[in-house]
């Protein structure tokens, strides 16, 4: 038997249901439950580390973070790592989408986001409604040298996912990370790979992990995890690829807690 020392969830989507913003309100209690029992939480996202700290205010020392799909990561308050996007590319990609009325374009710093000026809706949305750190600036290519993360935004809902993979999939990682969102990162970057990378400084091994996810951007993550586990709104590949299905995060931790902390509990098994 084996026992799950980690629980790794992605937010929105997952862990944020139906558009909210913030956790459940019992989640941060949850969290501290577990850490009693010793058994970790880790954040696994594709926004920034300062917007998942103030997520989990009370706990925030008390979890791990994966950061931007993957690109960044922190442990105890210190980055492990960063991983920069290729400029050149990143130019291209702001100049082709500038050009566009349908898309809005965000470049993710590690601590801050830009968006183009123009883009006061946007903008609002991604600091007033998703509460990123974000800056309005008239030129978006001063930031592309330093960013691990650019975000395509459509509106209605991401209309040729495909265009984008075929264009820019030799040069970026590009996973759609909900129906509205298109993430790119550095290529052969994901949060599977940022995992491998923490479960080794951490010292647990991925058949001790238990991850919940729900979209394309979660995939090689809970592919790489003891337990993979999704929520009813998984996306087919992402429904194909768990193990089990559970009504929500906060059921699964709640069974976790009341003695379900086996892989083996869980394998196969629907909640």
């Amino acid at each position: 038997m084996t026992k799950i020392r980690l629980i790794a969830s992605d937010l929105d989507g997952t862990l944020l249901q139906n558009g909210a913003q913030i956790p459940p309100e019992e989640t941060c209690d949850l969290i501290k439950e577990l850490y009693q029992k010793g058994i970790r939480f880790m954040a696994a996202s594709g926004r920034q580390y300062d917007n998942l700290e103030r997520l989990f205010a009370p706990v925030k020392n008390d979890i791990w973070y994966i950061c931007q799909n993957g690109a960044s990561a922190c442990i105890d308050g210190r980055v492990l790592f960063q991983e920069k996007m290729n400029q050149e590319a990143a130019d291209r990609l702001v100049d082709e989408v500038c050009a566009r009325a349908d898309l809005e374009i965000m470049i993710d710093d590690f601590d801050c986001c830009y968006v183009d000026e123009r883009s006061d809706t946007f903008y609002h949305l991604v600091k007033d409604v998703v509460g990123m750190h974000a800056e309005k600036v008239p030129d978006l290519h001063v930031y592309t040298s330093r960013c691990s993360k650019i975000s395509l935004y459509e509106e209605p809902g991401l209309n040729d996912i495909e265009y984008w993979q075929k264009n820019y999939g030799d040069t970026f990682t590009v996973v759609t990370g909900g129906f509205q969102w298109l993430d790119m990162m550095a290529k052969d970057i994901n949060k599977g790979t940022a995992m491998k990378q923490m479960l080794e400084y951490i010292g647990i091994s991925a058949a001790e992990t238990a991850v919940l996810g729900d979209n394309l951007n979660d995939l090689e993550m809970m592919n790489f995890a003891g337990l993979a586990v999704t929520v009813p709104n998984g996306v087919p590949e992402i429904q194909a690829a768990s193990d089990v299905t559970v009504s929500s995060v906060i059921s699964f931790m709640k069974e976790v807690l009341a003695g379900k902390d086996q892989i083996e509990d869980w394998k196969g098994k629907q909640r």
